[in-house]
């Protein structure tokens, strides 16, 4: 599989996770506060942060993030060999 295949397919799978994680978080009443704990092994203090920027900007953060993760490993691959 090439690298631009690879980094395509990371792309629609953040995209797809965090729409239904931001989506779960912001209509299931309590679940933040519940599974905060457990997600981040720490109490944080949970307040209304949904709004179409924070989803927006965190859609953007997650995508830069998982295709230069995705964009190193093709990169490595490529220069290590068994």
């Amino acid at each position: 599989m090439s690298t631009t295949r690879a980094v395509k397919i990371g792309l629609a799978w953040i995209s797809i996770a965090w729409t239904i994680c931001y989506l779960a978080f912001g209509l299931i009443p309590g679940l933040g506060p519940t599974a905060m704990p457990y997600i981040l092994h720490m109490n944080v203090p949970m307040e209304n942060i949904f709004t179409i920027g924070n989803f927006i900007i965190g859609l953007i953060v997650w995508n830069i993030v998982v295709a230069a993760g995705v964009a190193l490993a093709g990169l490595l691959s490529e220069y290590i060999k068994d």
